[in-house]
């Protein structure tokens, strides 16, 4: 469940007959609050409803419909969701030579229901990506031995970590260039699971488990 502004609340799993319970805060704001529901692969079917309660009252409960959509959501065996369209948009006549940090985020992002998806458009498993674009920040971090390479995306930054110090190969402003794979992550019911090698191998770091992996392995 999330509040009006994307703050994620609560998110929990449950079986049969147990419930989900969230208390407000008076600090959560006001509007339209999102809730999502994901089965599991085991193929139950769940009826979802809320109940507000008042002090010592409660309201009558509400029966949530989920719609019939071509959205599926998978949640794996340790807690993955993955996220596809049954009916999703066609790839493009022609791919780009390169892939700048908003053309790659587009990939995964499906303009017909407006979410992202855990595929590619325009690639497949074992297609090559040639990433370009230019770093707008570089950080080494001497406590984790990593270095931060930030790219400008819609204002914000996206942040990739690589094993080690590189800064004294890149800095702010240079133009980089990347090869990365596209890699099958997960299959579920004939659907592909989709992503890069960069992304997969990130986990390590990112689940504190090992160290980035070193920017080396991405030249070419």
């Amino acid at each position: 469940m999330s509040t009006t502004s994307g703050k994620r609340v609560i998110n929990k799993t449950v079986g049969t007959n147990q419930y989900v319970s969230y208390t407000r805060s008076s600090s959560d704001g006001t509007g339209t609050w999102d809730a999502r529901f994901t089965e599991d692969d085991s193929g139950k079917n769940w009826q979802c409803y809320y109940r507000q309660y008042y002090g010592n009252g409660r309201s009558l409960p509400t029966i949530i419909d989920v719609p019939n959509t071509d959205l599926i959501d998978y949640l794996a065996n340790d807690g993955t969701t993955f996220r596809y369209n049954a009916n999703p948009d066609q790839p493009r006549t022609t791919k780009a030579p390169t892939l700048d940090i908003k053309q790659l985020n587009n990939q995964f992002y499906d303009e017909k229901s407006g979410i992202s998806v855990d595929y590619l458009r325009d690639y497949n498993t074992g297609d090559d990506i040639i990433f370009e674009d230019i770093i707008d920040k570089i950080q080494f971090n001497p406590n984790e031995n990593n270095t931060s390479l930030f790219f400008l995306l819609d204002n914000e930054y996206i942040e990739w970590k690589f094993n080690g110090n590189i800064t004294n190969k890149y800095k702010k402003e240079d133009r980089i260039n990347l090869h990365f794979k596209v890699i099958t992550v997960k299959q579920y019911k004939g659907i592909t699971f989709e992503s890069i090698d960069f992304f997969k191998d990130s986990s390590n770091g990112i689940n504190k488990q090992g160290p980035y992996p070193c920017i080396s392995d991405y030249l070419k």
